[in-house]
């Protein structure tokens, strides 16, 4: 029997003990308590007339007399917010947790693989375009994490629920962040048939609800059926029915086909007698049915796996989570429930119908020519007609006055007023400039503007994308979590691998690892395939990236295959020479095999065994693919040996002869660098030669001059010596002559 203080720490509890007549009761208290929240916050009125804008229902009221025009632009915007949001599947990541020493990547591969295999089997991004779609319409949109044991063909599946906002809530009401609420309930109505089915030991005991679910009956489908009249009033009156089920009587009105299930995930941390938790990670499950009467389930943490050890489940992420993922369109900090872009947008939408109205209003007036003619015309209206005839008027001034009114002018300023309306809302909306883009004389074609028209988008978009990234992560780290604990039997995967798509068996013990799943920002935005293309080639062009990744850029068909055989290119010529030299086709498929093989499948086929020894395959080449019974023998080894080194020789050798080839090629490249210095250096000697010839003959033109100088110079002296002593300049006699030829 558990001590008082324990009593005392479970009556604080949200819920009474399990097993208390009143847990169902309570259930219903706080569903009460949600559904006037609700009802106070206007929810109810708010999501029914965001739907009816969704489903171009403008008008409240018909008319007759004018045609009431509503352009749903409300409609394109969340179209077209969708779409972008979900062009592409998430990129997911797997991050280690604990010692990043740790040598699994096998592992964490498998979980990566498995993870993306679910999303596209699954049918996932589907489901997120639904998710999304919801969030852009009520403001919030809510998913629920569970495992479905009945789904691929009974071996079970992780199944994501988008529930409905009408259907969900949590506790306490006033609490600004879901994910730290002490509860969340998530009611819907179920057949009475299939409650029976599924809960068949209370079967005779549950009773319908119809007459309390007529107040719960979703008018959305009255909206799309187009039905008039005042409305039933979703909450109006759930409050008070509701205070009234906990009351219910035996005799309950109305078809017995429908039965309201309250599903409550609750906060509880209640101890045994031993002092240990009763609830893993003390979340608590807790579903009732009639208003509280019939409690069909009060269990532990469902999403974890109770035959587990306590130590390994601790590592999941539901472990101390609940099964869902509350997602605000745009982020309000202080009311969790979101009213998204169609608050923001209804007024300017309505505005754009009013002037399209009018404008249609006009321009039915024109169509409807009225013709006048004159009491004293003397033609009768009958003869008026479009047919061929003749007609007599009075006189020729009274048959001037027969013509058309002129139409009423169509006002410029609706066209004006409807184009300022039509560009505030693509403002508002963060779609104005992709908007303006796309119209007439301004396309762009080159992927530079192409990527920053979608960087552009994704920057207007950045708040709802963190949201919505968030989500994701959410839903995959529940599908973890989930598989973790619930993949018992072996199913089988496809991934793909350098372009190739394989299959191998996965089971929740390959992927019961310390790990955290994440997404890349921004991976499922929209991406330019011309712009990646037009980058792949240009940094190829640039040798930045090599030929693999230049192929998968261009999504290449059998790639792999491709890569292969330009690898070869270079040994292609070896095998070829070896072949010559008598070494056996099987021995060469076999280094062929071996060298085409990455390092990883290398390894694997070595540790399975798929690629035999050396030894094996060189006696199977003798008895031409059977081996030998009889080991080989001193000699044959040798032979062995002598080829294996005779095929290391001539690779030697090739290696030599590239080595030769390159030391030539650069002592060519060596000899035309000296060339090209000695070349220039004989134009210098010539350019030197000539400045001193031209030195040379300057000095002896300037020796010419000096001694015409100083011969003209001495005659003057010695002719004016002789004028002073009366003698001849010369005296000739005895002497010889200095002439020089």
């Amino acid at each position: 029997m558990a001590d008082k203080s324990t009593v005392e720490k479970q009556g604080r509890e949200l819920l009474p003990p399990k097993g208390d007549k009143k847990v169902g009761y309570r259930v219903f208290e706080i569903l009460t308590e949600i559904l006037e929240d609700k009802e106070a916050l206007n929810l109810p009125d708010n999501w029914k007339r965001h739907y009816e804008l969704g489903r171009n229902k403008h008008w409240k009221i018909a008319s007759k007399k004018a045609s009431l025009i509503s352009a749903n632009l409300l409609h394109t915007h969340r179209q077209r917010t969708v779409n972008t949001l979900t062009d592409n599947n998430p990129t997911f990541n797997v991050t280690k947790l604990g010692d990043p020493n740790r040598e699994d990547d096998e592992a964490y591969n498998d979980l990566l693989y498995t993870t993306e295999h679910w999303w596209i089997d699954q049918e996932q991004q589907g489901l997120l375009d639904k998710s999304i779609n919801q969030g852009e319409t009520y403001g919030v949109t809510i998913e629920k994490g569970t495992f479905n044991p009945d789904m691929e063909y009974g071996i079970g599946e992780v199944e994501i629920v988008i529930v409905d906002p009408f259907h969900y809530g949590f506790y306490p009401v006033k609490a600004t962040d879901p994910e730290k609420a002490e509860a969340h309930l998530h009611y819907w109505p179920m057949a009475k048939r299939e409650a029976q089915r599924r809960w068949p030991e209370v079967a005779d005991k549950i009773k319908s609800d119809s007459e309390y679910l007529e107040q719960l009956g979703d008018e959305r489908r009255e909206i799309t059926g187009g039905k008039s009249g005042e409305p039933k009033g979703y909450f109006s009156t759930i409050a008070s029915t509701v205070k009234h089920m906990l009351n219910i009587s035996t005799d309950a009105k109305g078809t017995p086909d429908e039965v309201l299930v309250v599903e409550c995930w609750s906060k509880d941390y209640s101890k045994d007698a031993n002092g240990m938790p009763k609830y893993k990670g003390n979340i608590r499950c807790t579903t009732v049915l009639n208003g509280g009467e019939i409690v069909v389930k009060d269990v532990s943490n469902p999403s974890i796996n109770p035959e587990l050890p306590d130590a390994e489940v601790q590592k999941c992420y539901l472990y101390d989570h609940f099964p869902f993922s509350f997602t605000q369109s745009i982020t309000d900090t202080s009311v969790p429930w979101s009213m998204g872009d169609f608050e923001q947008l209804e007024a300017l939408n309505i505005e754009v119908d009013k002037t399209l109205s009018q404008f249609t209003l006009y321009k039915d007036k024109a169509a409807r020519l009225k013709l006048k003619n004159p009491m004293d015309s003397g033609v009768p209206n009958q003869q008026l007609t479009n047919y061929p005839g003749i007609i007599r008027p009075a006189n020729s001034f009274v048959s001037e006055a027969i013509k058309y009114l002129d139409p009423p002018k169509m006002p410029w300023e609706l066209t004006a007023t409807l184009q300022i309306y039509k560009e505030f809302f693509f403002l508002v909306s963060g779609a104005f400039e992709i908007d303006m883009a796309k119209q007439g004389g301004r396309n762009v074609i080159a992927y530079k503007a192409i990527a920053a028209l979608l960087e552009q988008a994704a920057t207007m978009l950045r708040g709802k994308i963190r949201n919505y990234s968030k989500m994701i992560r959410t839903r995959g780290r529940m599908y973890v979590s989930l598989a973790q604990n619930w993949y018992a039997e072996n199913r089988w995967i496809t991934y793909e691998e350098e372009g190739e798509q394989l299959s191998k068996q996965i089971n929740r013990e390959m992927i019961m690892i310390p790990a955290k799943l994440t997404v890349v920002s921004g991976s499922t935005m929209p991406v330019s395939r011309v712009q990646e293309r037009e980058e792949a080639i240009a940094l190829f062009k640039d040798q930045a990236i090599d030929n693999v990744e230049l192929l998968k850029k261009l999504d290449w068909a059998d790639r792999k295959n491709v890569v292969k055989r330009m690898s070869m290119g270079p040994l292609a010529q070896f095998f070829e020479k070896i072949a010559k030299l008598g070494v056996p086709q099987q021995i060469i498929q076999y280094f062929q095999q071996s060298y085409q093989m990455d390092d990883k499948e290398f390894e694997k086929a070595i540790k399975e065994g798929q690629i035999p020894p050396f030894g094996q395959v060189l006696s199977q080449t003798e008895g031409g693919g059977v081996p030998a019974t009889p080991p080989p023998s001193p000699t044959e080894q040798a032979e062995a040996q002598k080829t294996m080194a005779e095929v290391e020789k001539i690779a030697a050798e090739t290696d030599k002869v590239d080595a030769e080839a390159a030391l030539i090629a650069a002592k060519i490249r060596t000899e035309q660098v000296d060339q090209e210095v000695k070349m220039a250096g004989v134009g210098f000697d010539q350019e030197k030669i000539k400045l001193e010839r031209a030195k040379t003959v300057n000095d002896i033109q300037s020796a010419r001059e000096g001694r015409k100088i100083d011969r003209a110079k001495i005659a003057a002296d010695l002719t004016k010596s002789a004028d002073k002593k009366g003698t001849a300049p010369y005296k000739e006699k005895g002497l010889k002559s200095n002439n020089e030829e």
